[in-house]
């Protein structure tokens, strides 16, 4: 390591210690500054150019990062608590699924899209009953959830091209995406794992918030296109839609306001919303469902594409903060009737099983996000909270 890093690149302090998963170097930064680039940058690539010229290179890598070990007080107090320094950990980190495991979710995935398409439909019993009445059955059935089931997948697709767009222009290695099954809309999300570490956290917002956003802007005109459609239907037309209970669609202000204001204001008022049902398109049911999929992807919870955000915003140690809250939360709104149709305590719960593995770091997480960026983060926030506010 003294060949790596040396007195013109990182100055040791003191010597290696040992954490899990490799070992920390205390010391000082010696790689001059340029201006309009950040340090954090300049330091990694020097050391790897200084490892591509020993036989380390292909064996261990690298890492700028804040002091990861609990500061004491008198730390905390001198303000040199989170210091930076360098960690070396072996050069592939990703982390390993059973071979099966993912293909197998993803199936059940796909599954849970049929499911959720066909039981929409199944909730018109005046449909049902005209198809009992024809020669095919209830075989035109799977005809007629096609388009619901083709939708509610096209925007998680939208969400992944997204990632994988921000994933080639900053060079991270992502694996296959793993479709999660959902109750609600048929799908919980989908699991993109980061097999390289982004070069800096910049590259890591950038690449964990473009799927949200590309999905949000997909639902955005599938619920448009689809309530549009609804409202200029002929009334025999609309008895044939797919029906879905008024008490989902209140589960989101904003959401549910779109709804309202292009088919009528008061349309989603029900004396019995769990019990009543409303008539959409299945473009509008994709749509509405995949706007709050995408909205809760963005909650700062474990390695979700908002967990990653709030590491990149917030920092590692505060992400955790942020996390522990998040979670309690979500439990709160579901134990306690803020969430009627279990949607939060739902996510909360998958998040607990499929997502709590930590992120792969970043070469460089030190220099921090900039100001449109973190502009970036606050207005979607705001959007995140309308969305999955539920209506008065």
């Amino acid at each position: 390591c003294s060949n790596v890093l040396g007195k013109d690149v990182f100055n040791p302090t003191g010597k290696p210690e040992n954490v899990p998963g490799g070992f920390i170097i205390r010391g000082e930064g010696k790689v001059k500054p340029i201006d309009g680039k950040d340090y954090g940058d300049l330091l990694i690539d020097a050391l790897d150019k200084k490892m591509a010229k020993t036989s380390l290179v292909g064996k261990i890598q690298a890492y700028y990062i804040l002091d990861p070990t609990p500061a004491s007080g008198e730390e905390i107090m001198n303000e040199e608590d989170e210091q930076p320094l360098i960690l070396v950990t072996n050069a592939d980190i990703s982390p390993t699924t059973n071979a099966l495991v993912k293909p197998g979710v993803s199936f059940l995935g796909l599954a849970s899209i049929c499911i959720f398409a066909l039981g929409s439909f199944s909730f018109n019993e005046e449909m049902m009953n005209q198809l009992s009445q024809t020669p095919e059955g209830f075989d035109g059935l799977y005809d007629l959830s096609l388009p619901l089931a083709l939708a509610i997948l096209s925007t998680q697709l939208v969400h992944e091209a997204g990632h994988l767009i921000f994933a080639l222009k900053e060079g991270i290695n992502v694996g296959l995406p793993t479709l999660v099954p959902g109750i609600q809309f048929g799908l919980s999300g989908s699991i993109t794992p980061i097999k390289s570490s982004p070069k800096n956290i910049k590259a890591l917002f950038d690449f964990s918030i473009a799927g949200p956003l590309f999905g949000m802007l997909a639902s955005v005109i599938f619920l448009y296109n689809g309530l549009e459609i609804t409202a200029f239907m002929g009334l025999e037309a609309r008895e044939q839609l797919p029906s879905i209970p008024v008490e989902t669609l209140r589960i989101s202000a904003l959401g549910g306001g779109a709804i309202e204001y292009l088919l009528g204001d008061g349309i989603l008022n029900s004396p019995n919303p769990a019990a009543d049902l409303i008539k959409l398109h299945p473009y509008a049911i994709a749509g509405f469902g995949g706007l709050v999929t995408n909205a809760l992807s963005l909650l700062p919870i474990g390695n979700t594409d908002g967990g990653r955000i709030a590491v990149a915003f917030f920092g590692r140690s505060f992400a955790r903060v942020a996390q522990g809250f998040f979670i309690l939360s979500l439990a709160f709104a579901g134990l306690f009737g803020a969430d009627q149709t279990n949607v939060l305590l739902c996510y909360a719960i998958f998040t607990q099983f499929w997502q709590k593995e930590p992120e792969v770091p970043c070469r460089n997480e030190v220099d921090e996000l900039d100001a449109v960026r973190g502009f970036i983060a606050i207005a979607t926030s705001v959007v995140v909270f309308l969305i999955l506010t539920p209506m008065n």
